[in-house]
């Protein structure tokens, strides 16, 4: 087992995802044909369960490394992510050193941290003296930044052994400056300025939910590390709307 984003992060690499959403094989597998550098399932802002993850995590297989956001920083739903066979972990609302000491420690098996045995889904039901000779190396904590609160304690948080990178939830973090989502984009965007200053400060990788290619390239031309673009829903929308088009215009020059 050896996490391939995690190597590229600490060789100082830059790595973008994508987002899938869609329980589906040949969804998962097409998306698994792409060049992503890592899958980013979100289980904090949609429906999937633990065994929907499941599922999915075993659809990917080892194509991709596959990073999941928890709902809640709670040791057993991040026991529960990396069980399934998830390479590494988004907690959200680590808004202190000790949220962040805590979410470290769930992913860690003694004595680092607390996280109990059972990953049978992470080794794919066998090769577990593998799997626990490595595990506390290669797994993936990303605390989530998304508070005044956790800014204000970053410099400590930045410090913390087992951080590997973080990520800034970008509508959470304007809506604590007192901005509504795509409100304030100037004084927020400075926000996100200050974070990534101290992530270079600290050498720890600056990473954001980014969303399109353009707010991709515009922090990772800054320095930032960790970027993800698009989902498959909206790869299936943007490619029904591309056709669309086209097919409205054949219909109307045949039909003229």
């Amino acid at each position: 087992m050896q996490n391939r984003i995690k190597k590229k992060l600490q060789d100082g690499k830059a790595i973008i995802g994508t987002i899938p959403t869609i329980d589906h094989r040949t969804t998962l597998r097409a998306l698994a044909a792409s060049d992503f550098d890592f899958f980013l399932i979100d289980t904090q802002h949609s429906q999937i369960d633990i065994t929907t993850l499941y599922r999915m995590l075993t659809d990917v297989g080892r194509s991709k490394e596959v990073i999941v956001r928890v709902p809640f920083n709670e040791t057993y739903l991040v026991n529960a992510a990396l069980d399934a066979g998830a390479d590494g972990v988004i907690v959200p609302l680590t808004n202190t050193p000790e949220a962040v000491e805590k979410a470290i420690q769930a992913a860690k098996f003694p004595p680092r941290g607390v996280r109990s045995w059972g990953p049978k889904g992470a080794v794919n039901y066998g090769g577990f003296e593998n799997y626990a000779a490595v595990a506390n190396d290669e797994v993936i904590v990303w605390p989530q930044i998304e508070t005044l609160e956790a800014v204000e304690h970053l410099d400590d948080i930045l410090t913390i052994d087992g951080v590997d990178g973080i990520m800034i939830g970008p509508a959470d973090l304007g809506w604590s400056m007192g901005y509504m989502p795509h409100e304030g984009e100037e004084e927020v965007g400075k926000m996100f300025q200050h974070v990534l200053d101290k992530c270079i400060e600290h050498n720890v990788p600056w990473g954001m939910f980014t969303s399109t290619y353009e707010r991709a390239e515009k922090w990772l031309t800054r320095g930032g590390k960790i970027a993800t673009v698009g989902s498959d829903a909206g790869f299936m929308g943007d490619g029904m709307a591309a056709t669309e088009r086209l097919v409205n215009e054949l219909r109307d020059r045949v039909n003229s």
